[in-house]
């Protein structure tokens, strides 16, 4: 009877977000609002409807941070001119609940435009999610800065997300990301929604030394349609050392110039991960490379 109380809350929550628009604006979206915010997703094309435990997942989907066992930190960064990537994300359970924080910078070269102050975008996001049993729901409050040319804007919008996780075997996610738009209707940033679902499952135990995971995720945007993207990572850690690769393929729309196909790998010593990932472009500009760390104490 609980999980079935669960399962409507999740359905009438997503079914109520659905049926909510984007304001409209003037200006166009911020970058910063969609780029991956781990870099373990970057490698596998920005899935994390479904990935789970770490805080990265603040970005993506609130729910993920329910399997979280203590604290989980993630930091990232991206150099390549002329813009530079960095985030950071914090979870941290208590109890039943989960606190997750995340902050995300997108600045350009200081050397573009002499004497002046560099453009740039800045996230920040705050999450608090509920678990009982198997099933998690989580909302985030999203807020971002953005200067161009010498003009300050600013939004304001939110996220509700979902999870079903079976202990480290499998899970799935659904997230809406930007429900209602913006909320600050003096501000022309437009934030189209976002929706995703995913299904990640674990062919392994993840605790012994062999890793074989595979991700699949549906999304629908604005103006994208509906994007499939497949997922898979493997490898082996022995005595909590190891390496995991990690690639995937998404469908794009056509004339798109985003790559069908990222990778990515991890090079695991005890609790902490060292992430790599590669695309030939992400949305930022030309060919990308994203490094990145995470930990689980």
């Amino acid at each position: 009877m609980r999980v079935r109380r669960g399962l409507l809350v999740v359905i009438v929550l997503l079914g109520l977000s659905a049926g909510v628009t984007a304001g409209s604006a003037q200006s166009t979206p911020p970058v910063v609002g969609f780029a991956p915010g781990s870099v373990r997703g970057a490698g596998l094309q920005g899935a994390g409807a479904a990935l789970v435990g770490d805080a990265g997942a603040v970005f993506s989907n609130p729910a993920g941070l329910a399997t979280i066992r203590h604290v989980s930190l993630e930091g990232t960064w991206r150099r390549e001119r002329p813009l530079g990537l960095a985030t950071g994300a914090l979870g941290w359970r208590l109890g039943q609940f989960d606190v997750g924080l995340g902050l995300q910078y997108l600045g350009t070269d200081p050397t573009a435009v002499p004497g002046a102050r560099p453009p740039y975008e800045a996230l920040g996001v705050g999450s608090l999610v509920y678990r009982f049993g198997m099933i998690a729901l989580g909302g985030s409050v999203r807020h971002v800065r953005r200067t161009t040319a010498g003009t300050f804007e600013r939004a304001t919008s939110g996220d509700l997300g979902a999870a079903i996780a079976v202990f480290d075997i499998m899970a799935l996610g659904v997230s809406v990301q930007h429900v209602g738009g913006n909320w600050e209707k003096a501000s022309n940033i437009p934030l189209p929604r976002r929706t995703r679902a995913g299904f990640t499952m674990n062919y392994v135990d993840p605790l012994e030394s062999f890793r074989l995971l595979s991700t699949i995720e549906m999304s629908w945007e604005p103006g994208a349609g509906s994007r499939l993207t497949l997922g898979a990572e493997g490898g082996v850690v022995l005595r909590g050392v190891g390496v995991v690769v990690r690639s995937a393929y998404r469908s794009r729309p056509a004339g798109s110039p985003d790559p069908t196909v990222t990778f990515g790998g991890t090079v695991a010593i005890a609790e902490l991960q060292l992430d790599y990932a590669y695309a030939a472009s992400d949305g930022l500009g030309d060919t990308a490379h994203r490094i990145g760390a995470r930990m689980k104490l």
